[in-house]
This record gives C-alpha cells, structure tokens and sequence, in this order.
C-alpha cells in the first residue's frame, strides 16, 4: 500500500477534524492515517456518520465552523495543504483535486447549459479560448459516453437522465487532469444497472490517466468491486486498512467482519441477512477503548483499551487487541 516515494499522490498522517459544538467536541475524524499513489482507487468504506466525507472535506479545507482540522498533515504531491492560503487552496480545488457529489441534480445548475458549465471550468483552471474550450467539452462528453456530443452540448442538466447528468459531472471533475478525484457516494443516487455503468467509466478514466481516487461509501460490496485499497472507518477512526483481496477474504477487525457478512447475495437464499447489532456511539460520548466494543461479540476486557492500528500481516493494518 505504501508503494513508491515518487508514485506517492496523496498522505494524511494522524489527520483530526473536530466539530466544537455547545453540547461537546464532535471528533467527527480522530487521528486517520493512509496514502495513496498515482492510478490507485481507495475505498473509503464504513456507516453513516463513520466519518468519511468529513475526511474528503478535510483533504479540500472544506470545513466549516464549528468544525476545525486541529492536528495532523495532508501531504498532496509533496507539499502540506495544511499549511497553504486560502487563496492557494482555490488554485488546488476543482484542478488539481476535484470532488464528485453524490446527487448530480445538485452539481449542475439548472439555468445554464452543460457545455457552458464544461467550459467556465475549463476557462477557470486551463489556458485556452473559448473555442478551444468548447472543442475539449464535446471531447470530454464523448470520453465519459455522452451520445452525439456535438447536439448535446447545447442541452440543460433537465435534459439528461441521472446517470448521464453523472457522465457530465465526471466529464467536469475529469477536465483539468487532476491528480486526485475523491469521489462522495457518486452512484447513491441511481439505479443498480447505471451504477455499474457510472463506476466503470470512472475506473477506466482513472487507470488510463494515472489519477488516484477517493471513493467514499457506505457499500463494501462495491469497494470491493472497485477499489485497489480499501480502509475501512468506524466512528471517526480507521479499524482496518489493506489491499482489496485482502480485506474482502481475510477481514480482521469485527466491524468489517460484521459489514461483509451483511452483504446481500452471501446468504443462503431465503434467510434473513445477517447485521450488526445497535447503533454507532455518540461521537461526544465516545466510549472508552474500542468504539466497536457496545456492538461487538468478541469483545473482552481488554477492549477497554483503545487499540491502535498494527500492520498485521504485509500492508494490511488492523485496530483491534484481540487481532494485533
């Protein structure tokens, strides 16, 4: 997972957002470590509420008061986020790093055409005319499987379905090159069928120009469809991290145990699915130790102290005390 120095995208160490609040310290993300290198897809898995998006929020300084990144670094292509502008920090957002939003109704403005969206950003980000902009949209609709990009380029958001109003966000997300795509639950909002369609397209685009990706989840089964590296969260914290093959067949930490068991299809047919019991801890009264330790069945006593995460076995990374 480490992989070469010079592969290496992206690396968050002990990363901690807290959202302070009149009711107590929201440790919405509470000291997460993981990298990423160039070409690979990272799944972000675990319930809501884990933490997730709030971590993609972190990486784009996208966090609003009450919430405050208090500790850690985000080291994107050499250099500390953290410690750059906010005017630095818009030269970065929608370039270098772009985000891709669960529900593409809300990602594209209605009153405006898809093309002139396409092309304000390619204006925004690349040196080019206008011209030259409109010609790279109707080559970025065609890239993402946007039926005769010429007519289409001219139509409103209202004009598409779902999944290609989806093709025309990753068609904007994709039209600087950036080096990192992080990705907030992008098929949620479709169907089964399109879904597939809509997470394959972005593979391919990923794989064929080396861009890493942040895909954000609460599905395991699709992570591990997708994903090279999968991490997997549990109120604020990661429980467990490694390569796909890995934490698919061989999970450790009872949460994943608990997500992969819960998969639909892994069943003998006409049993009822299995699932995890309760609720996830209320992040301002966190319990000592384990999160996981209310809703587990393996717990112990020594559950009552927080485990860290250990490398187990060759890049796979577990917090648990009765696994490290």
């Amino acid at each position: 997972m480490m992989g070469a120095a010079n592969n290496e995208i992206l690396r968050i160490s002990g990363l901690k957002t807290y959202f302070f609040t009149r009711r107590g310290v929201v440790k919405a993300v509470d000291d997460i470590s993981f990298s990423l290198r160039k070409g690979e897809i990272l799944g972000l898995v675990g319930e809501s509420g884990a933490g997730k998006s709030i971590t993609g929020f972190s990486i784009l300084r996208l966090i609003d008061e009450p919430g405050k990144i208090v500790a850690g670094e985000i080291i994107f292509e050499g250099q500390n986020l953290l410690a750059k502008s906010e005017k630095e920090m818009e030269r970065i957002r929608g370039n270098r790093i772009a985000m891709i939003f669960q529900d593409p109704q809300t990602s594209l403005d209605p009153v405006f055409t898809i093309g002139q969206q396409i092309v304000e950003a390619l204006l925004l980000h690349q040196n080019m005319s206008l011209k030259e902009a409109r010609h790279r949209a109707i080559d970025l609709l065609r890239s993402v499987g946007i039926p005769s990009p010429d007519d289409r380029i001219d139509d409103y958001p209202h004009q598409f379905s779902g999944g290609m109003r989806q093709r025309v966000v990753i068609a904007i997300a994709t039209s600087s090159n950036p080096a990192l795509i992080i990705a907030d639950e992008p098929s949620t909002a479709l169907d089964v069928t399109i879904q597939a369609q809509v997470l394959s397209l972005m593979r391919n685009l990923v794989k064929h120009r080396q861009t890493a990706m942040i895909l954000i989840t609460h599905d395991i089964a699709l992570v591990g469809q997708f994903c090279d590296t999968i991490c997997v969260m549990y109120a604020g914290r990661l429980v467990e991290k490694g390569p796909k093959t890995e934490i698919i067949r061989s999970p450790l930490h009872p949460y994943t145990q608990g997500l992969i068991r819960s998969i639909p299809g892994r069943q003998q047919r006409r049993k009822r699915l299995d699932q995890i019991p309760g609720m996830m801890p209320n992040l301002i009264d966190m319990p000592e130790g384990c999160p996981f330790l209310p809703r587990c069945e393996q717990g112990s006593d020594g559950c009552h102290l927080r485990a860290h995460l250990e490398e187990v076995s060759p890049n796979h990374w577990v917090a648990c005390i009765r696994r490290s």
